[in-house]
This record gives C-alpha cells, sequence and structure tokens, in this order.
C-alpha cells in the first residue's frame, strides 16, 4: 500500500464541504438522476435483500436509493461531517443504513462481507486508489457486483490534450442555464474554497492517469470479470460508469 501524505487534507476538505454536500444531494434525490440510478441497480443487483456497501457514501445518495430498493446498506465514509449529514439524510428518507466511519483504501471487513459494492466519486480523491479497488474485490463475495461512479476530475491539471478538451466541454456547458451553477456550487452555504481540492489533487495519483482505461486494467489484474465501461462517446470523458463482476469460484 502506498503511503498516505494526502489523507488527513482530503478528510479536511470534505468536513467543511458536508453541509451544503448535505443539501446537494437532498436536491438530487429528487431528480431524474434518483430515477436513473434506481434502474441501474435494478439492473446489476439482481439478488433481493442483498448485502451492499457504499464505499464513501458522502451524504448518502447511493445509500438511500439501495436502502429504498429493499437492500441491506452499510456505508462508509472518512470524512466525520459527512457521516453526520448522512445519519441525518437517512433519517429524514426513513432509510435504514448502517453508517460508519473508515478509510476507503483500508476497510474493516472481513472477506467475502457483501453481494455488491458501489461507489461515487470516491477513487479519483484517494492517495491509493489501486488499493481501494483491492479492498472492494477482498470484501466482495464471488459472482458480486461492483459498480463504480467516477471520472477525469483534474486530468486536466496534467494532461494538455484532456486540458483542451475540458475547457471546449465547460465552454459548452456554460452556453446551457440550467447547468451555469452546478448542485453543489449553489449549496456551497459555508463558502469554502473548492480550489482547495484542487491544489490537493494535483498530487494525487488519478489526476494523472486516464481514466477509464487505468480502471479497466486494475479491474482485470484483480480478477474481476464481465466488465462493461459506459461514457457517453467521449476518447478522454468527464465521467463513466463501471460494472464488474467478482468471479465464481470454480469448484472441480
Amino acid at each position: 500500500m502506498r503511503e498516505m501524505p494526502h489523507i488527513e487534507e482530503i478528510k479536511d476538505y470534505w468536513n467543511m464541504r458536508a453541509n451544503g454536500f448535505s443539501m446537494a444531494v437532498e436536491e438530487e434525490l429528487k431528480t431524474e438522476s434518483r430515477k436513473e440510478w434506481e434502474q441501474i441497480f435494478r439492473e446489476n443487483i439482481e439478488k433481493e435483500n442483498a448485502d451492499v456497501l457504499d464505499d464513501g457514501t458522502g451524504a448518502g445518495f447511493f445509500s438511500v436509493i439501495l436502502s429504498k430498493l429493499g437492500h441491506q446498506v452499510t456505508a462508509i465514509d472518512y470524512s466525520e461531517e459527512m457521516t453526520e449529514q448522512a445519519k441525518k439524510r437517512f433519517e429524514a428518507e426513513g432509510a435504514d443504513v448502517l453508517i460508519r466511519q473508515m478509510d476507503a483504501q483500508k476497510l474493516e471487513f472481513a472477506d467475502e462481507s457483501f453481494d455488491a459494492v458501489v461507489s461515487r466519486n470516491v477513487l479519483w480523491n484517494l492517495d491509493d486508489p489501486a488499493a481501494a479497488y483491492q479492498e472492494m474485490y477482498r470484501v466482495l463475495r464471488p459472482g458480486g457486483k461492483l459498480i463504480i461512479s467516477d471520472g477525469n476530475m483534474y486530468l486536466y491539471i496534467h494532461d494538455e490534450e484532456y486540458a483542451r478538451l475540458h475547457e471546449k466541454q465547460m465552454e459548452e456547458m456554460k452556453k446551457k442555464p440550467e447547468t451555469k451553477v452546478s448542485l453543489h456550487g449553489k449549496y456551497n452555504v459555508d463558502h469554502v474554497d473548492f480550489s482547495i481540492i484542487e491544489r490537493i489533487a494535483e498530487d494525487l495519483p488519478m489526476s494523472r492517469r486516464r481514466r477509464p482505461q487505468w480502471d479497466f486494467e486494475q479491474l482485470i489484474s484483480l480478477g474481476f470479470d464481465d466488465i462493461h465501461v459506459k461514457f457517453q462517446g467521449r476518447e478522454l470523458p468527464m465521467s463513466f460508469l463501471i460494472i464488474a463482476e467478482k468471479k465464481e469460484v470454480q469448484r472441480v
């Protein structure tokens, strides 16, 4: 496992963001995004009442949806303030979720504890995302599903080609009234300086790797099977979805 020089800085940043982040999640749970994720989870977590780990839950968006679909959800996040906001969100939504403060790069669960592991916008801001993937694989049961939503959040810092594409995409987004202010910008009620995370991300490994190519290679090396990658027709997508399965044990 790599050293974790930024783990406390990252936690401190998300502690500052937690209040406004929770407000953004509250609104997003009322949008079409919730229905889209419900469909993805229905299609890919076939077992009823499955044991699901929400790995880096933030303010609980995935956990609320999964709980309402009838699954047994355990959520973790390294930020104390995020876990507190998630608890409030679960109570408000009537979602039965067990939540713990924990590092995604060093999970405190036994091997093969979960039928599915889900994660949303977590891997990009870790010191050791490869270790996080290893841990996901370890805690998944054979035949279990991995569902990852992530992106090339700060690749533009180091990759000139992506920087040009990113600038073009940002200009296109600014022309659309509905995207001029993101949910997280809208609910930055504590006036957190977003450039803090950009400065941290400059030194993080995922700001130097083209994704999802890197993720695909990691999953293959770990032994995941039936890997599907979805993104919006771009060579270097801003965001992507990965769905993979841990191989069943072959019995002789």
